[in-house]
């Protein structure tokens, strides 16, 4: 594995503890703990995809998912419920 694939990995161990610790301290925030790890997981199982054809696809769905999620937000933001 490369740094980078390295770096990434240790964040996502890093964020799966901090998720696991709020998850198992704080009730109120355990499904949007839940819904962290099963990203993370998503996110990480990327790193072991070999083939090129399918990594591209991957990350391409990866970043519209970012990208639509910001315009979600925004919207919500300039419509006032957030």
């Amino acid at each position: 594995m490369t740094l980078i694939r390295y770096c990434l990995l240790a964040g996502i161990l890093l964020y799966t503890g901090i998720f696991l610790i709020q998850g198992a301290t704080t009730g109120a925030v355990l499904a949007a703990s839940i819904i962290g790890l099963l990203i993370l997981l998503g996110i990480g199982s990327t790193l072991f995809i070999s083939d090129e054809k399918q990594l591209r696809k991957v990350e391409m769905i990866l970043i519209w998912c970012c990208v639509l999620a910001f315009a979600v937000y925004g919207i919500l933001v300039g419509g006032g419920f957030v």
